[in-house]
């Protein structure tokens, strides 16, 4: 939507704006990164609460081939070794990752990232048949036409019909990416027009380290968050993350230690029915 001239910001204010930001960018980045984990960790065991895992079926929704490893890689395979059916969605096409790098063969990346992501959720436990990928534009989720939109929520919400998932995990909902945040409110919208009574758990990837420093952190971003002991899947976890090899060189430096941890985030947004 397109702002008023009321209300939209003076363009020669936005221009300085950003370019401030790059002007300090060589700076705020090492503050971001060596922030970042701290901040992490405090999340995970002192703002945050235990809970227990359940054997309710569950609908994983990840913007990219490799959020749903880094947000929900141990509850994923723990469900599986109890049992439980999971299904997971992967919303865009993967092949943007490397968008600033010369020369990428964006089709040749495209079909990579899905492999890898076949080949690590198969180590978490769940075969390609429960695997399903919308191959919306990555990085582009926020621009698609209303039509196309309404094509990818029709879709989640016929997964829900279909599956009727207890549990739905997706990313937090100011993720700090625009295709995170433009799949949140997908899934939202999914899980309305659907009328499938499920449990909606937000999980962070880039809520902590897209922020340059403390002071960038909304309190109520961190409120709420339940903390789940997944050590027991942990290695498989790290053997699922290392089968991403096209996208670990491309993450911050200290990025997937917060994720090898022993223990999973969520911030539930609607109660079970």
């Amino acid at each position: 939507m397109t702002q008023s001239p009321a209300t939209s910001p003076r363009p020669g204010r936005r221009t300085i704006g950003h370019r401030l930001q790059r002007f300090l960018a060589p700076v705020l980045r090492p503050i971001r990164d060596w922030q970042a984990p701290r901040i992490h960790r405090w999340m995970m065991h002192e703002a945050s609460r235990p809970t227990q895992l359940t054997t309710r079926p569950a609908l994983i929704i990840a913007p990219h081939h490799d959020d749903e490893t880094f947000g929900c890689g141990g509850l994923i395979a723990l469900k599986r070794d109890a049992g439980v059916p999971v299904k997971i969605v992967i919303v865009t096409d993967g092949r943007q990752s490397h968008g600033s790098v010369p020369g990428t063969d964006i089709e040749h990346l495209a079909q990579t990232r899905k492999r890898e992501a076949l080949q690590a959720i198969n180590i978490l436990g769940v075969t390609s048949e429960d695997v399903h990928f919308l191959d919306l534009p990555d990085q582009g989720l926020q621009q698609l036409d209303e039509a196309r939109r309404n094509q990818a929520v029709a879709q989640l919400a016929d997964l829900l019909k279909t599956f009727r998932p207890q549990e739905l995990y997706v990313n937090h909902r100011t993720d700090r990416h625009p295709d995170h945040e433009a799949a949140y409110r997908l899934v939202d919208s999914a899980v309305g027009e659907s009328g499938v009574p499920v449990g909606v758990y937000q999980y962070p990837i880039w809520l902590i380290w897209k922020g340059p420093c403390r002071t960038s952190m909304r309190p109520e971003d961190l409120a709420g968050a339940l903390r789940l002991d997944v050590r027991a899947a942990q290695e498989r976890k790290d053997r699922a993350i290392a089968l991403y090899a096209s996208q670990l060189p491309i993450l911050p430096a200290g990025f997937v230690e917060q994720f090898q941890q022993g223990y999973e985030i969520f911030f539930p947004t609607r109660p079970s029915a």
